[in-house]
């Protein structure tokens, strides 16, 4: 039952979202304002300060860092597999979507609120490292199997739009310096300093689940048994095997308890929003993207809290 408490709260805001767009209270171009506040401006502070509390852990989780690679190199291995033989044959741009879309979960906008809900400020601090440690090998492996299921080849221009999106994306940037921060031996960031990024963080809850809530287009729900028809097995793959394999990985190579169950629970959340934009920018099925995203969102709402039950969360 508190397993859908949990969810419940998220769910309510998330449609608070959707209503406010579609009754014309938000923009397309305020929701993109608030996507891109939230990504630059909310979040940045949040993992700057965690990953500083965190501090030197991040580089003594090399098991970690192994354990989520393998994770990933599996998981797009399991889902290309899948759509090249199986479900999606000759369809290169929705095999591309399927192998591209496997490990994408929406962290942000969805996973960072459940983790914050569920485990308050030590899920954070997990949550932070495991931002930290997976970034580089989530972008790369994602982006680049994305690229060889759609063309047959990684070309350079594809290595360059990776080596882009890393050196550009404003988590990893703020991880690395929480951690530097951490590294330079200061036991405490300055008072002000430390409020002003903690009250920035703070923001960051309610305003992703309202973003999240303008950007999915809700309405389609009235044909969503045919969308989760059409998705199902990559919804299979993204809400159930990948966080499985995540907790089987994991719980071999030892990973602490409260680090694992985040890794998991991050895992397990539905595709991300931006799937459908960098299909839609890297020439996939981008109308599949959607539906993906859609149909694994609406299955959360019964995925979820199956996840926190039995990693024990709640």
């Amino acid at each position: 039952m508190f397993g859908f408490l949990l969810v419940l709260p998220l769910m309510l805001i998330i449609i608070t979202g959707n209503l406010l767009r579609l009754r014309g209270f938000y923009s397309e171009g305020d929701i993109k304002t608030l996507t891109k506040t939230l990504y630059w401006v909310i979040l940045p502070p949040l993992l700057v300060r965690t990953t500083f509390i965190s501090g030197r852990e991040v580089f003594v989780q090399i098991n970690f860092l192994i354990g989520l690679t393998l994770c990933y190199i599996i998981t797009v291995a399991i889902a290309a597999a899948g759509a090249v033989f199986l479900y999606h044959k000759g369809n290169r741009g929705r095999i591309a979507v399927s192998v591209f879309s496997s490990i994408r979960a929406n962290n942000i906008y969805l996973g960072f609120p459940v983790i914050m809900l569920a485990m308050g400020e030590t899920g954070l601090g997990t949550a932070s490292i495991y931002i930290a440690v997976c970034t580089i090998p989530f972008q790369i492996i994602s982006i680049m199997s994305g690229e060889v299921a759609l063309s047959g080849k990684l070309s350079r221009s594809g290595l360059n739009a990776i080596f882009k999106r890393l050196i550009l994306n404003p988590l990893l940037i703020s991880c690395v310096l929480g951690v530097g921060l951490a590294l330079t031996g200061l036991e405490a960031l300055p008072l002000v300093f430390d409020e002003t990024l903690k009250l920035m963080g703070g923001a960051a809850t309610a305003i992703a689940l309202l973003a999240l809530g303008g950007t999915l287009d809700l309405s389609r729900v009235s044909r969503i048994s045919n969308m989760i028809k059409n998705t199902w097995q990559d919804c299979l793959i993204k809400l159930l095997i990948h966080p499985l394999l995540m907790w089987s990985v994991l719980s071999a190579l030892s990973i602490p308890g409260p680090l694992l169950k985040t890794a998991v629970m991050l895992s397990s959340m539905p595709s991300a929003v931006n799937c459908f934009i960098m299909a839609k920018e890297m020439k996939m099925d981008a109308d599949y993207a959607a539906d993906l995203v859609a149909s694994t969102t609406v299955l959360g709402v019964i995925s979820i809290p199956l996840w926190a039950n039995f990693l024990g969360i709640i």
